[in-house]
């Protein structure tokens, strides 16, 4: 009976009221699992509540200044070049908010949806490569010089989709390039049938306070954009069978390490 009381509260979602009852024999492993099960579904809801109001914070932004923007235009308070300027500010508001949504899309369909996701052998000599020179034009731009050693995954390959590990990479060096002051380093070896990848920069590194939410949603340092990149990057890593790590170098600057299985294939 008690018991039953307890799987009332998990079915009128009041997860956090849910107590342990102590039995013995198999009503005590499955008081247990109600328990477990009920502190998961607790700890979930208040993510998704966090998350929606993230979002909602994000979304609301770029938002205000578009409507702003779009109602001094149209009433006539802005004037010469300032009309350039309020349009100018609306699409790349646009742009933004675009960006945004993007990537929640992504984030909710890596999430959800087994199809989205097409596993196959990948060479990752091949598609570092492909990122680095897709960053390039950024690195130029900000005068920073990019240190690469990876020639041992040459022949070796990962299961994983490759549009999608190479999004995860390219956010993941994108994070780099905005915090490096002047070198990123990409080294990597094998041992053990482990592949393992690390992204690092000379830059300040990551606060200590933020380095357990770093992956999380919507969490965002100084010159952050959206926050959703490195969460974008741990999903699909772990989709690919892989984990992904940051923390800071004794030299100074963020790393980023990567771990994958050696595809079999």
């Amino acid at each position: 009976m008690r018991l039953k009381e307890e799987l009332q509260k998990v079915k009128g979602r009041q997860f956090s009221k849910v107590k342990l009852v102590k039995a013995g024999g198999e009503i005590g492993s499955v008081a247990q699992t109600v328990y477990d099960m009920a502190g998961e579904l607790d700890r979930f809801n208040s993510a998704q509540k966090q998350f929606f109001q993230n979002a909602s914070h994000e979304l609301k932004s770029p938002l205000m200044s578009i409507a702003g923007y779009a109602e001094g235009i149209r009433d006539g308070i802005f004037e010469g070049d300032s009309v350039r300027k309020g349009l100018d500010i609306i699409l790349s508001e646009s742009g933004r908010l675009r960006n945004i949504v993007t990537e929640m899309t992504l984030l909710a369909k890596l999430d959800s949806e087994e199809d989205i996701y097409k596993a196959a052998p990948v060479n990752l000599n091949e598609l570092i490569q492909e990122t680095t020179e897709r960053m390039n034009p950024q690195l130029v731009k900000k005068g920073i010089q990019l240190h690469a050693s990876y020639e041992v995954l040459d022949q070796i390959s990962v299961t994983a989709d490759r549009d999608k590990l190479l999004q995860a990479l390219l956010n993941v060096i994108s994070n780099a390039i905005r915090h490096a002051e002047r070198n990123i380093y990409i080294q990597a070896n094998v041992e053990k049938g482990q592949i393992q990848l690390t992204v690092s920069d000379d830059g300040k590194g990551i606060p200590e306070e933020l380095l357990p939410y770093l992956f999380h949603r919507f969490v965002k340092g100084k010159d952050g954009e959206s926050g959703l990149g490195l969460a974008i990057a741990r999903a699909i890593v772990e989709r690919c069978g892989g984990r992904i790590t940051a923390d800071n170098r004794r030299e100074g600057g963020a790393q980023f390490s990567f771990g994958f299985p050696v595809s079999a294939g």
